[in-house]
């Protein structure tokens, strides 16, 4: 969401030029998948042939709609029914093309927009169609959108663009409301602006000689699309309300902003992810902050936004500014708030959502965790929407991919760029024989590897991976001293009592947003005496890798007690991490990750779910658990108060780890069934 975490300033990196029209070499990405790349294009005259294959390749054969998955049958009933919106009227001019394909650049004119239907909004964007495709051989289309604070040809967006026209896809980049020379105020993903401005280039994109229909009478483009942070959640958005999108790539975005931007990772016990309902959590007040600052320098930039000058709020939508006021004077969002973020949320209108998705989410990521990432899945899978999950190594805490990973440069060789393309070779070419590779995959950084990074990249079939290994909480010696044991038997009474001075300090973790630059990469996190209590393994007799969503069940009381359900600023607010400890004492926390809870209830334990993690703590490394009052990245309780973590043989608390043993892991590409 943020523009340090998607975009990059320099403009065309995929610009130099390239051999047209030639068979892509296999890189060795795709030698891992099994699969031999080649440009295809698919012709008009295919275009009935090609469903026919898509039928087939989902299992539907021939057999009609009684067999078809619940998930195509909802789409169709959703096409049946659907009015599509008139074209966006377009001013195109020849644009800086390449070798491989030819560009115009775009001021597109979108009406209607907005819960009243009255807005009207201009967008800048580019159109590059590659060589070799036309009328008499018409190609799918893919569209992308920047991240928070982007433009339509910053490198990575216009990069994924270059790259989808690489593997002969008509793209289309272009600028979402209120950034890089689009007009109108930023709505934060909202399905009612943003979703419904791209519905209408979507209807334009159906116009397009060039471009595969599906049907014609409708505006109806084979089209995917694609985009990070920002620009992963528009295209929930936009799928939500516009049933004719076919496949998805959304990479780095969220599930429910209210989570995101005031994470509550208290759950009931019973689930392994946590959402913000009724509890608000903590504000993370430097990623807010810098999302504000990002805004208002967007519109400044392009001097396009002169009417929000006026209300105080450039470049926003003048009621988000208002509850971002509410949020920082109390410290925690309230319902109007919550609410809000929730409505701009894929947590809010999945249940419209009937298409195949290929999540793509950050280990390395403060803002949009692993945890948002699962419930989308969840969420999707709920709907029986083919959705697959990977698991990058980079995120919005650090923008640099693995190398091997991603590239947004020809030939787009990266282990990922390996994946999209096929993805997308699949569900809008239905090319036969494309395998979209495992269910899950995830990037293990302990695994050394040379070229494509798919040696490094884990597999399994299905979501969570891991197999649950539990810890217990103990006291140790001395008393106040903390440990964790391997059985419950071997717990022993213990308690330990720190100090909450204040909303946030006491802790260290990140500087949102830069922490992966100078000075602030060479800061260790850590934590203040006296203001957390900690629990730390015995020395590992072997490396034990964690991948997926620990669970922690704790009693914590409090010397003031807690708020109200209209007033929660004096609830205990806590934050959890997990560190690996060297033999020589130097602690690491894995991505720089924590997880605040609001505790509302301390007269019965609470379970949190710890971040979503992929880690190896090594042979004679220690496990620590550290649970503080504070962090300098979130507000939290502004009271000052006593908190106190108790545990006992009868009431131990519990550590319960996603563990993956070495001898069950798979590379990237090995055979593991397909969704």
């Amino acid at each position: 969401m943020a523009h340090s975490s998607w975009e990059k300033p320099s403009r065309r990196a995929g610009g130099a030029a390239v051999g047209t029209e030639q068979p892509i070499v296999r890189t060795a990405g795709e030698q891992k998948l099994g699969v031999t790349a080649r440009r295809r294009l698919v012709t008009g005259a295919g275009a009935a042939a090609l469903v026919g294959s898509a039928l087939a390749m989902t299992g539907m054969g021939a057999a009609g709609a009684a067999t078809q998955p619940a998930w195509l049958q909802a789409k169709q009933a959703a096409l049946a029914s659907f009015r599509p919106p008139p074209p966006a009227s377009v001013v195109a001019t020849p644009g800086p093309s390449a070798s491989y394909y030819t560009s115009e650049l775009i001021t597109a004119t979108v009406r209607n927009l907005g819960p009243a239907h009255t807005a009207t909004c201009t967008i800048k964007g580019e159109l590059l169609t590659p060589t070799g495709v036309n009328a008499a051989h018409p190609a799918p289309a893919v569209v992308t959108t920047n991240g928070f604070g982007g433009s339509y040809d910053d490198s990575t967006t216009l990069g994924s663009a270059q790259n989808a026209a690489y593997d002969g896809y008509v793209a289309l980049t272009y600028s979402g409301l209120g950034f890089g020379g689009s007009s109108c105020a930023i709505e934060l993903d909202s399905p009612a602006w943003d979703g419904a401005a791209a519905s209408q280039l979507i209807s334009w994109l159906g116009t397009l000689p060039q471009v595969t229909k599906d049907d014609p009478s409708k505006d109806d483009p084979r089209v995917g699309m694609i985009g990070g942070s920002y620009g992963g959640s528009i295209q929930f958005a936009t799928a939500s309300i516009d049933p004719r999108v076919d496949a998805l790539v959304p990479i780095i975005t969220w599930n429910d902003l209210a989570y995101s931007l005031a994470p509550n990772n208290a759950t009931d016990g019973t689930t392994t992810t946590s959402r913000t309902d009724a509890e608000p959590g903590a504000l993370k007040y430097q990623w807010t902050g810098l999302f504000f600052g990002d805004g208002i320098v967007s519109s400044a930039k392009y001097a396009m936004l002169a009417q929000q000058l006026a209300t105080g709020c450039p470049g926003f939508d003048p009621a988000i500014c208002s509850a971002f006021a509410r949020t920082v004077a109390a410290g925690y969002p309230d319902p109007t708030t919550t609410a809000l973020l929730h409505g701009d949320s894929m947590v809010s209108y999945y249940r419209t959502v009937h298409i195949p998705v290929l999540l793509a989410q950050g280990e390395d990521d403060s803002l949009f965790n692993i945890q948002e990432a699962v419930r989308n899945l969840r969420e999707l899978q709920a709907n029986g929407d083919p959705a697959q999950l990977v698991l990058q190594s980079w995120g919005h805490s650090s923008l640099t991919p693995a190398p091997g990973e991603l590239t947004y440069a020809p030939p787009f060789d990266g282990y990922e760029n390996v994946l999209i393309k096929h993805f997308y070779d699949r569900w809008l070419r239905a090319t036969p024989g494309v395998s979209t590779g495992p269910a899950v995959q995830y990037f293990r950084p302990w695994v050394s590897y040379t070229g494509s990074a798919a040696a490094a990249y884990g597999t399994a079939p299905s979501w969570p991976v891991g197999t649950s290994r539990s810890l217990y909480l103990s006291g140790g010696s001395p008393a106040a001293a903390g440990a964790l044991v391997p059985s419950s038997e071997a717990v022993v009474a213990g308690s330990q009592t720190f100090l909450n001075t204040g909303p946030t300090g006491t802790s260290y973790s990140e500087t949102s947003a830069v922490q992966d630059t100078q000075p602030f990469s060479s800061i260790p996190p850590s934590d203040t005496p006296g203001t957390f209590a900690a629990y730390s393994s015995a020395p590992l007799p072997s490396p034990v890798d964690v991948v997926g969503i620990p669970k922690l069940t704790v009693r914590l009381t409090s010397s003031v007690g807690t708020g109200t359900p209209t007033s929660p600023a004096t609830d205990p607010v806590v934050y959890a991490k997990l560190y690996d400890v060297a033999p020589d004492g130097t602690r690491t926390l894995a991505d720089r990750l924590v997880a605040p809870v609001r505790v509302t209830d301390t007269s019965r334990p609470v379970t949190i779910t710890l971040p979503g993690v992929s880690a190896q703590y090594a042979a004679g490394h220690r496990i620590e658990l550290v649970i503080a009052s504070g962090d300098d990245a979130y507000f939290g309780n502004r009271t000052p108060e006593a908190y106190t973590v108790s545990v006992a043989p009868g009431t131990p608390g519990s550590l319960t780890l996603p563990v993956v043993p070495q001898s069950a892991q798979r590379s990237g590409g090995e055979p593991v069934s397909a969704p």
